[in-house]
């Protein structure tokens, strides 16, 4: 009974505060105001901290994975691979794998070429 009356005050000029203490149909409908600025956000809420854990997939780099509870809601966190571990070929394998792929250029040969002079009779008309 306390939160309506609450949230009435919050609303209400100082000139009425007689109505904070008696039932009326404003009080029954200011109930259901919260009192957070998020209520009626249309984009998610930005927060440095979020207030729960989620399931998250943990990834290796060796590929191994495990199931953990993260502070942000992500579905797969990847860790980096620690190069001063690697040998030459391994180091050259995954920077070859992170650059861009190039991509091959397609050359369409329709096979013969075509005469013009052949239609120029067409043309004319």
């Amino acid at each position: 009974m306390a939160a309506p009356i609450r949230v009435l005050r919050c609303f209400m000029p100082s000139g009425f505060a007689f109505l904070s203490t008696a039932r009326t149909p404003t009080t029954e409908f200011l109930s259901c105001i919260r009192n957070t600025s998020t209520a009626i956000a249309v984009t998610t809420v930005k927060r440095s901290v979020y207030p729960r854990l989620y399931p998250t997939v943990l990834v290796f780099p060796d590929g191994s994975t495990l199931n953990i509870q993260y502070r942000d809601p992500r579905k797969i966190v990847k860790l980096p691979v620690d190069f001063s571990k690697l040998s030459e070929a391994e180091k050259r394998q995954v920077l070859l794998s992170r650059k861009p792929k190039q991509k091959l250029e397609k050359i369409e040969d329709f096979g013969e070429s075509i005469d013009i002079s052949e239609y120029s009779k067409y043309f004319n008309q």
